[in-house]
């Protein structure tokens, strides 16, 4: 596959992950609430759905982060986990602004932090994958 296809399919799964947070955001209060308990409900969780609603922020954005640092390695080359950061958090900033307008939604500093923290764990965990891989190829090319 060209380059360009794959470097244009990576900010396309950017593009629709972003879409995806968008529309849950766009929930009012009411279905969000509604959704998170039937989740708890189906898998028998024995916590509420604050810390469901809190867990998918945190997942929705780790994933961002690596969509994110994926397609920027596909297009200039290089790992970019600080350039990813700053955009995820950029993009969940615009995320709680978004929610202002929604019913019963609002924007909240946690919500925010909760989002980054996500978005910094993934790209910390994905560092350290490709630190240690590099690594390893290190050694074994060192060994023969």
């Amino acid at each position: 596959m060209k380059k360009k296809t794959v470097t244009a399919l990576c900010w396309l799964a950017v593009a629709v992950c972003m879409g995806v947070i968008f529309y849950f955001s766009a929930q009012p209060a009411e279905v969000s609430q509604s959704v998170s308990d039937d989740f708890a409900f189906a898998f028998n969780l024995p916590f509420g759905s604050f810390i469901i609603r809190k867990a998918a922020h945190f997942l929705e954005f780790a994933g961002l982060s690596v969509l994110i640092f994926n397609a920027l390695h596909s297009t200039c080359g290089k790992f970019r986990p600080f350039t990813s950061f700053i955009i995820t958090a950029a993009y969940a900033l615009t995320d709680e602004i978004h929610q202002i307008f929604v019913d019963g939604r609002a924007c909240r500093f946690f919500d925010w932090t909760v989002d980054c923290s996500g978005a910094a764990a993934a790209l910390i965990f994905v560092s350290l994958i490709i630190y240690i891989s590099g690594k390893n190829k290190r050694r074994c090319s060192d060994d023969r």
